[in-house]
């Protein structure tokens, strides 16, 4: 009888994107298995998963704020329902193995998945534990890192392994930069700056490009993704393209064709622009455990932190790699030293260990 693996994530494309190149890997190594994925109402997983043909379950999320929120007076209804759910959905589909990578869709699912004796594996991609992987530590498995870590950092867990990140660009054929430059119709002899903000955008980074656009242009060709509904800025001209959203063909594209890129510090987009070996300037969102990733990468990224003369100081740091190639290549060297990245088979070699035998 084919086994079922669930995976659980969304909200935004950082916990999502591992388990994408989990599953194709999972996939090339028994094409009998069979797939499901629980995740958000809103987020932007769904279109790329259903684009893998993978059965997509909403679950309600029931997020529990680090700081002061209202959300705090409805946490309890909204885990309840969210719990509800996910009893329905394990009942329903009754899946062999349960997969998470962060985010609170997989809270209440992993927590009865353990009751019902289903085995929970999950991955931690940020530096410093997200509290949706340290409530449910205990109900799992194992728990395996991007990071090393000195210390344990999930003591509750029986077993805890640094494994190469999984990935969807890994070990892939990349299109040559002037092939992929072409693709979004720039021209292949001029340097291009890709900006990217994460599934949901980056206000700051939007208007970091939009209101001064002008002074880009004179500088590089832009590709800029925006998030969902908020290409609201300048509108597109020569040297300059923007989309809401990038599919994985269209990612990849963008990241062969980039000679420098600018992003938030999610740990998913970090992996993304080691496994290519690309230059990158790391904006983190403040006060966040972005700046702990960025942190830990003192030799591989150049992080510039929100402030006066944002602008000026992201605008002088790219100019200096647009002009010096050969600290452009030192930069994405160091982060591909360090962040090893896989197609997703270490992790798979771990999780069909605990599959249940028939």
């Amino acid at each position: 009888m084919a086994k079922l693996i669930a995976f659980t994530g969304g909200g935004t494309m950082g916990p999502v994107a591992p388990l994408l190149a989990l599953h194709n890997a999972l996939k090339e190594m028994d094409p009998d298995f069979d797939f499901i994925w629980a995740g958000t109402e809103e987020g932007p997983e769904k279109k790329p998963i259903n684009e893998q043909s993978i059965e997509f379950v909403a679950i309600p999320t029931a997020k529990f704020s680090r700081y002061p929120s209202r959300k705090w007076l409805s946490f309890i209804f909204d885990y309840h329902k969210a719990k509800k759910a996910s009893k329905a959905f394990l009942e329903k589909f009754k899946p062999d193995i349960i997969i998470g990578a962060g985010g609170f869709t997989q809270v209440p699912i992993i927590r009865v998945a353990s009751k019902m004796d289903i085995p929970c594996i999950v991955h931690q991609l940020d530096f410093q534990p997200t509290m949706s992987n340290s409530v449910i530590a205990k109900y799992c498995k194992i728990i395996t890192t991007s990071f090393v870590y000195h210390n344990r950092k999930f003591s509750q867990c029986n077993q805890e392994r640094h494994i190469a990140t999984p990935n969807r660009f890994a070990n892939k054929q990349i299109p040559g930069k002037s092939v992929a430059k072409e693709y979004y119709g720039f021209d292949p002899n001029k340097p291009l700056l890709f900006v990217v903000g994460g599934g949901t955008g980056a206000r700051s980074l939007n208007d970091l490009v939009e209101n001064n656009l002008n002074d880009w242009l004179n500088l590089t060709q832009v590709l800029q993704v925006t998030g969902k509904n908020r290409s609201q800025g300048s509108q597109e001209r020569m040297g300059y393209v923007r989309r809401e959203f990038l599919n994985e063909k269209d990612m990849l594209h963008a990241l062969a064709a980039a000679d420098i890129i600018i992003s938030r510090a999610g740990f998913g987009a970090i992996s993304d622009f080691a496994a290519l070996s690309k230059p990158v300037i790391i904006v983190p969102i403040p006060n966040s455990q972005q700046e702990k990733n960025s942190r830990h990468l003192p030799n591989a990224i150049v992080e510039v932190k929100e402030g006066p003369e944002f602008f000026k100081r992201v605008y002088k740091q790219a100019s200096l790699l647009l002009h010096n190639s050969e600290q452009s290549r030192f930069l994405g060297y160091e982060l591909n030293k360090a962040i090893p990245t896989d197609d997703g088979r270490e992790l798979a070699n771990i999780v069909i260990k605990f599959i249940p035998k028939d």
